[in-house]
């Protein structure tokens, strides 16, 4: 049976190019993705044809099950809240966006609270960062049945 689980990431967005290595070095963080736009969103599947509008540098806190979002969203800002500093470079010198996303995905009608706690709040204000919560709901039974 799969549980209530939560995982946040930080993303990196332009419509423009931008060396993504540049991102990479200066930030000190590997990512666990990028793409370039104009790179088949899936490349494996054959017919799936979608191009991606943008290019991005995505790093992401693994999948954890959890009913507080501070179990995903403290991880992230622990990695990144020293680097505002360069996030705020990076985001004028390459003319980016900076989006923080939280992803809920309930299970069986186990919906975990939604706190940002002030700490990361402050970090998002500090860096200007789009808030993104997308909340995925599955199978939800009734005990009777």
């Amino acid at each position: 049976m799969d549980k209530t689980s939560l995982y946040a990431y930080i993303l990196f967005s332009g419509n423009d190019d931008f060396p993504l290595d540049v991102v990479t070095e200066r930030l000190g963080v590997q990512p666990t993705k990028t793409w370039k736009v104009g790179e088949r969103v899936e490349p494996n599947h054959p017919k799936n044809q979608l191009l991606r509008s943008y290019t991005g540098w995505h790093f992401e806190i693994e999948t954890k099950e959890s009913l507080d979002t501070e179990d995903v969203l403290r991880p992230l800002l622990e990695v990144f809240q020293s680097k505002t500093d360069t996030i705020n470079q990076l985001k004028e010198e390459l003319i980016l966006d900076v989006r923080l996303e939280l992803v809920i995905q309930i299970y069986d009608g186990y919906t975990p609270g939604l706190v940002i706690y002030p700490e990361f709040s402050k970090f998002a204000a500090e860096i200007n960062a789009f808030l993104d919560v997308d909340m995925y709901v599955f199978s939800i039974n009734d005990p009777n049945e």
